[in-house]
């Protein structure tokens, strides 16, 4: 994978990250939970990982912010489809340096090699002479022209008025076409009542707004989908930016009012938003949630409060996207799969108190903190790390 575009950007804010760290690569990555030369890769843009936890441990190691954690999310959702374009393109290359570009000479073939289907240019031009010596004598004999017959008239084109009535059908097609797309197109612009969605002053439902919001936006509909996430109980910045935690409220908001949550919000979401009348994404502050996580891991407070703030920010309606379009969820931040071997759902997993017991019933089964290796392996370096920080002091 070379090095441009979004891969570059997102690598050069990864550089950016670790020269504000004294620490190398196998150091970064010990605490990040990732191989030294993983790091490497990501750093130099010759790779980017599937999955966006790894880089927001980075992060943190790194002492990133939380706008620059968004922009983070933001860059690597960029160049994961670069990425995604690149395997894509691949089959098309190889098959293409096979097969040579299509105006390079094609070297004289046999019958043989040909029989699989006729060729192109063959077809619409002269025939080979094999195939009109066929064509001959499937032919009936017939009397032999003389001398004084006249020679036969080559194939002319069909006259200009034979062509015509072909001409006016194809027109009349093209501009249907036009008409059907205009109509369609403005019936997704507009409200049922046709007034565009401007008269009740709803803004995402006016034609000033796209019929489909969603990711790297950033305008005023933006500012209107913020507004309404926060009435609906979302905390988040009103900026304007359609970015990663804006991302997350829309998904959460989506999932608990049964629409699908895929973070995109288009006509149902926006009227679900304005109809909404409750606080669908109210949720546990995060001294409540560490409260808990304390209630419940007796044997390891400290240590599970550490990985869910790793893993989460201590945030319920956390949510992140996996590159197989699955999702991680809630507080100790639980994989689609690891919920269904739950008999958990979704909803429940947006549930402090349940995703908090789940993981610990997780825990439960192993008597350690493996289902989470990840930030277990960056919460044991950052303690290593503190804790050789005292001795230095006491020293």
């Amino acid at each position: 994978m070379s090095g441009t575009g979004d891969v570059e950007e997102f690598a050069e804010l990864l550089r950016e990250l670790k020269s504000r760290t004294n620490r190398s690569y196998a150091a970064l990555a010990t605490r990040s939970g990732v191989s030294g030369s993983a790091l490497h890769r990501y750093c130099s843009g010759t790779s980017v990982p599937g999955d966006y936890e790894v880089i927001a441990r980075f992060g943190k190691v790194c002492g990133a912010g939380t706008e620059e954690l968004l922009e983070l999310h933001r860059r690597w959702v960029l160049a994961d489809a670069e990425r995604k374009r690149d395997v894509s393109r691949a089959p098309a290359a190889v098959s293409a340096a096979r097969t040579g570009p299509a105006t390079s000479a094609v070297p004289p073939v046999s019958r043989g090699e040909t029989e699989a289907g006729p060729d192109g240019e063959t077809e619409a031009g002269e025939r080979e002479p094999e195939a009109e010596a066929e064509a001959e004598a499937e032919a009936e004999p017939g009397p032999l022209p003389s001398a004084s017959d006249p020679a036969p008239e080559p194939a002319s084109a069909p006259p200009p008025w034979r062509r015509r009535p072909l001409i006016a059908v194809l027109a009349l097609a093209v501009v249907s076409a036009g008409v059907a797309v205009a109509l369609l197109v403005g019936k997704a612009l507009t409200s049922p009542d046709g007034s565009a969605g401007a008269s009740d002053g709803r803004l995402l439902l006016s034609s000033r707004c796209p019929v489909v919001v969603s990711m790297g936006q950033s305008d005023a509909c933006v500012h209107e989908l913020q507004s309404l996430l926060a009435r609906a109980g979302g905390e988040l910045d009103i900026d304007g930016a359609f970015g990663p935690a804006t991302q997350m409220r829309v998904v959460v908001f989506q999932l608990r009012s049964g629409l699908t949550a895929n973070g995109s919000v288009d006509e149902r979401t926006k009227r679900a938003l304005y109809e909404n009348e409750g606080k669908p994404l109210d949720t546990w502050t995060p001294e409540r949630v560490t409260r808990r996580i304390r209630e419940v891991f007796t044997e390891d407070p400290e240590r599970a409060v550490g990985i869910a703030d790793c893993a989460s920010y201590l945030d319920p309606l956390y949510t992140l996207p996996n590159a197989n379009a699955t999702r991680n969820w809630g507080v100790f931040q639980l994989y689609d799969g690891t919920l269904r071997k739950l008999g958990g759902t979704r909803e429940q997993a947006l549930d402090p108190d349940w995703n908090i017991r789940a993981a610990h019933r997780l825990w439960t089964l192993t008597h350690d903190f493996s289902a989470w290796k990840a930030c277990d392996r960056a919460y044991r370096a950052g303690s290593k790390g503190d804790q050789g920080a005292k001795e230095t002091k006491g020293s």
